[in-house]
């Protein structure tokens, strides 16, 4: 049986909502797999003791020392041991456990996540991407989002192999599609690293490791014609925050012309009603708490991390998302492919 190991600890509204998503995940997983809670025993015990938790493949583990957010990643690794997120990637390191979920420092969990299992053979620099909704069917990642600020082109060429692999043998997109975000379309457009990442990522392609479509601007990315969105990690994080306050700010516009229109007599409540299913409609491609999390693409095992302000239902589907992770073995491809000549 596969085993999850899972930081209580880690995120805003933690523990309370990781202990509820775990339970909502073992309950409907029909017993494919056990977790293994890992936390502070004086918090997480009394509210175990309020779930219903029999029948469950369930155990705690004792973890006196916590990460925070505050926490800078490198020290954090160093001199915190016995917190949840060095021994929920130890359990991985030594096969006690398949995966490691949280929604905890994600800076502090790439850091662990190297120091404690390590790259995959070849992978220079391990990764991380987001999802974007897409007016075509399907999804759009954007790689990276945040893990490394300073990329060689060799590294951004890296990324596309690697989330290409994932979309194919994860996503079930068949043929991922790769863009190099630009200022422009065309071939010489931008810096160094992006004209030489041009010409490498076009190698990438003749030899067949990802389709290459060229260079694309800021408008393409919702366009859905690629599903792969290829920047370094300053861009793709400065996206990322910028696509996550777009419901939030439409959101605040929206009420109060909604409201004035409804006072004006130019809406009845009824329509008013309906306006605004439509509008919450509009904005479920946003919902990324359906994906829960994303795994850093590149490490020798699967950890999984989420957003700081996830739900019990993200930390649930976070959970999902390595149980998938292990049953499409990504890391075997991805190492497959990267060792190649």
């Amino acid at each position: 049986m596969l085993t999850i190991a899972v930081d209580a600890m880690g995120g805003d509204n933690a523990p309370a909502c990781v202990i509820e998503g775990t339970i909502q995940a073992l309950r409907e997983s029909d017993n494919r797999f056990s977790v293994v809670l890992i936390g502070q025993s004086d918090k997480i015990e009394p509210l175990l003791a309020l779930q219903d938790t029999e029948g469950l493949n369930l155990r705690f583990m004792h973890a006196p020392e916590v990460v925070t957010m505050e926490d800078i990643p490198a020290i954090a690794v160093k001199t915190k041991q016995e917190s949840s997120l060095v021994k929920g990637l130890k359990l991985c390191k030594t096969k006690e456990a398949d995966a490691y979920v949280s929604a905890g420092n994600t800076g502090a969990q790439m850091a662990a996540s190297l120091f404690v299992l390590g790259r995959l053979p070849g992978v220079l620099r391990p990764t991380i991407y987001a999802y974007f909704p897409r007016l075509k069917e399907g999804l759009t990642n954007i790689v990276d989002v945040g893990a490394n600020m300073d990329c060689k082109p060799e590294h951004l060429v890296q990324f596309a192999e690697m989330l290409t692999i994932y979309q194919r043998f994860a996503a079930g997109i068949d043929e991922p599609v790769v863009g190099l975000l630009n200022i422009g379309e065309e071939e010489g457009k931008g810096s160094e690293v992006l004209k030489q990442a041009y010409k490498l990522l076009q190698d990438a392609d003749r030899k067949g490791k990802i389709s290459f479509i060229g260079n694309i601007e800021g408008h393409d990315i919702l366009k859905g014609n690629v599903s792969i969105v290829v920047c370094d990690g300053l861009v793709g994080n400065t996206i990322l925050k910028f696509g996550e306050s777009i419901p939030g700010f439409l959101g605040a516009l929206f009420k109060p012309a909604l409201q004035k229109l409804v006072s004006s007599g130019q809406l009845d409540e009824k329509a008013a009603m309906l306006t605004t299913q439509v509008f919450k409609s509009m904005f479920e491609p946003f919902d990324v708490e359906k994906f829960g999390g994303v795994p850093f693409l590149g490490v020798d095992g699967i950890s999984i991390v989420g957003h700081g302000r996830s739900s019990s239902r993200a930390i649930k589907n976070m959970i999902f998302m390595a149980e998938h992770m292990i049953e499409k073995k990504v890391n075997t491809h991805i190492a497959e492919v990267l060792s190649e000549a």
